[in-house]
C-alpha cells in the first residue's frame, strides 16, 4: 500500500535523522532505500518493509497487517503526523538552515511505540553508541518475541538479576524495571506524553520524574515526540557546538541565544545545525559503524 506523506518529504532525511536506524529491530539498506522493522501492533509480530515512492512510502508487511494498521505504524515510524510549517517558514529565511526545509529533513525516525523509544532513550544514557547498541540487541534476542522489541510486560516480569545478566544494562537496570513495571500495571500511560493539548514543560517533567530520566533523556524523549521547546544538551551535542561556533562564557546562553528566535523549534534547528554534516552527498555520520 501507498502512504502518503506532506512535501517536502526525503526518505532518507528522516531515516538517518538519528541513530535508532542502526538499533534493532530495524535494518535499513541506504542503497537500495529501503527501511525493516520488526513490529508488533497487537496483533503478533510482523516484518514491515518501506521504500519511497512518489507522493509517499510503499508499505508493505509479513504477515499481511490491516491497512488502517500500516498506515498508523507508518504515521508514527517517519513522523507524518508532526506539523512542521512555522519551522518551515521561519527556516526558509535562515540561510543556516535553509538546506534543512528544502531537503525535507524535520522529521525523526521513531520506534513503532513510545514505550521502545522510551527505552531506547534511557540505554543512550552516559554510555557509547556500540554500548547502547549491545544493550538493545541483547534486550530484543533475549526477551523479544520473533525478533520485534520487548513488551513492558516481558520486561517487567524479570528479576534485576535477569536483566543484569541478559541484557548487561548496568546502573540503568532499576530504571528499566521500573519504567517496565509502571507501563505494564497501568500506573504510567505513555499515551498522556503524546497528548497534543498539553504544555511540553509539564510532560518533560513527568518524564523526568520516571527513575533514570534526567534532562537529557527527558528532552530526547521529547524531540522524538515532536516537541522541541529544550535542546537535548549531552556530550556530544556540546562538542559539536563548541567546533561549529567558538564561543565564550556560558555554553547554554550561547545556544539558547543563537536559537531561540526558533520559539517551540529552538530544539529542532540546534539538532539539525549540529548535524547538517550527516546528509552531505559524501557524508558518514557516528551511527554507521
Amino acid at each position: 500500500m501507498i502512504v502518503t506523506a506532506p512535501a517536502p518529504f526525503q526518505f532518507d532525511a528522516v531515516v538517518r535523522s538519528h541513530g535508532w536506524y542502526d538499533l534493532p529491530p530495524f535494518s535499513y539498506d541506504a542503497a537500495s532505500g529501503v527501511l525493516q522493522v520488526t513490529a508488533n501492533p497487537g496483533s503478533g509480530p510482523a516484518r514491515v518493509r518501506f521504500r519511497q515512492v512518489e507522493g509517499g512510502l510503499e508499505v508493505a508487511s509479513i504477515p499481511t497487517l490491516a491497512p488502517d494498521s500500516l498506515r498508523a505504524l507508518t504515521s508514527r515510524i517517519f513522523s507524518l503526523d508532526v506539523d512542521l510549517g512555522a519551522f518551515g517558514e521561519a527556516a526558509s529565511a535562515d540561510p543556516d538552515l535553509s538546506w534543512a526545509v528544502a531537503g525535507g529533513h524535520g522529521r525523526f525516525l521513531r520506534a513503532p511505540s513510545l514505550w521502545e523509544d522510551a527505552v531506547k532513550m534511557l540505554l543512550t544514557t552516559n554510555c557509547s553508541w556500540a554500548a547502547t547498541r549491545g544493550m538493545v540487541r541483547r534486550a530484543v534476542d533475549a526477551f523479544g518475541e520473533s525478533g520485534a522489541f520487548p513488551t513492558a510486560e516481558a520486561i517487567a516480569r524479570r528479576r534485576a538479576a535477569t536483566l543484569d545478566r541478559d541484557v548487561r544494562s548496568g546502573y540503568r537496570t532499576p530504571a528499566l524495571l521500573a519504567l517496565a513495571r509502571n507501563v505494564a500495571s497501568g500506573r504510567l500511560d505513555l499515551a498522556a506524553w503524546e497528548d497534543p493539548r498539553r504544555e511540553s514543560g509539564a510532560i518533560r517533567e513527568e518524564i523526568i520524574a520516571q527513575p533514570g530520566f534526567g534532562p537529557y533523556a527527558a528532552e530526547g524523549l521529547l524531540r522524538l515526540i515532536g516537541r522541541h521547546d529544550f535542546f537535548a544538551i549531552d556530550s556530544w551535542t556540546r562538542t559539536k557546538y563548541r567546533e561549529l561556533h567558538p564561543f565564550r562564557g556560558s555554553l547554554e546562553r550561547s545556544i539558547a541565544r543563537r536559537y531561540g528566535r526558533y520559539g517551540k523549534f529552538q530544539g529542532l534547528a540546534f539538532w539539525l545545525d549540529l548535524t547538517r554534516s550527516w546528509h552531505a552527498p559524501t557524508a558518514k555520520d557516528e551511527f554507521s559503524g
